[in-house]
């Protein structure tokens, strides 16, 4: 191995260990803040109910599938754990090592990382799709929680007995949450892992309303009708919003696609362009570099649009 090599292996070594380490924090900061933030409004006794009960992502010990099983779950797939690190296995043991050999080790890496990359997009965009349909249909779920609490059922009942009204793909989430609910978990609880899980602020609103209900009582239909009302008024605003950067975001398509489509061009022009820079171990180091440049510009892009469609 050449000295680009190895400086390519090292810097890549460290990237993965950045990206675990990253991961468990930030697992360990999201389950703290739930103990903070249910501590306080529903005391300790809800905060001993919490920690009780383990929410299925962190009860994965492996930061690299749960993260992927989150990014499955989030996409609407009830993906099983072990089936995720089976997977996961045989991409490791036999898929990279194909493409290493078939390849070779620079562009065996680049390909794994474009395939790699890819996937998390189109989960992502799935996901994202998901979540925008959910968001969507809270507002009538939430008002047929609030006629079944009205008719004097109780918070669980209650949203066990609107999600059998609702469709897809918020009925198989709530009834999911009403099924862990049944089995024992605090319905705080549940809900919360629920939105952490698929970011969704509107449902933590309703974890934090069930816990002040628990500890204090009060109306909880008052809280839920606000609740409805904020969210129809936040879409409006969010759709001004999307017709007000349309232009920003498709420039960011254009960046996005255009050095692609430029070296396209220039390999379908002149294939022997490529073919003598590969040839060198340098233009194979700049290679691999500007390749994972794009990769990190078309991340940041993709973040950066999503900011604009945040709530």
């Amino acid at each position: 191995m050449n000295f680009y090599g190895a400086i390519v292996l090292v810097v890549l070594m460290l990237a993965g260990a950045a990206a675990l380490l990253f991961l468990r924090a930030s697992a360990r900061e999201r389950q703290s803040a739930l103990q903070l933030r249910v501590r306080a409004l529903g005391g300790e006794d809800t905060a001993a109910l919490v920690a009780a009960f383990r929410p299925r992502a962190d009860a994965i010990r492996n930061p690299l599938t749960r993260w992927v099983c989150t990014l499955l779950w989030r996409s609407g797939s009830e993906a099983d754990p072990a089936s995720v690190n089976r997977v996961l296995l045989a991409v490791v043991l036999i898929g990279l090592p194909l493409l290493l050999l078939i390849f070779g080790w620079m562009a065996g890496i680049a390909i794994a990382g474009f395939i790699i990359v890819m996937a998390w997009a189109w989960l992502s965009r799935k996901a994202a799709t998901r979540r925008a349909v959910l968001l969507e249909q809270l507002p009538n779920y939430l008002e047929s929680v609030i006629r079944v609490l009205s008719a004097g059922n109780t918070l669980e009942e209650s949203l066990s007995i609107a999600a059998r009204e609702s469709s897809e793909p918020l009925q198989p989430l709530m009834i999911s949450v009403g099924r862990q609910v049944r089995l024992g978990a605090p319905v705080d609880a549940v809900l919360m892992e629920t939105a952490e899980i698929h970011k969704l602020n509107d449902v933590k609103v309703m974890a934090l309303a069930a816990a002040i209900n628990r500890k204090y009582g009060g109306s909880l239909r008052n809280i839920l009708r606000s609740l409805v009302q904020a969210i129809r008024a936040r879409d409006v605003a969010a759709r001004e919003l999307r017709a007000l950067t349309a232009e920003t975001r498709f420039s960011a398509v254009v960046l996005s696609v255009l050095p692609i489509g430029i070296s396209l061009y220039v390999y379908l022009q002149n294939p022997a362009y490529y073919t003598d820079i590969l040839q060198d171990p340098g233009g194979r180091a700049m290679m691999l570099g500007s390749l994972l440049m794009q990769l990190a510009g078309i991340v940041v892009l993709v973040r950066m649009m999503r900011s604009t469609e945040q709530p």
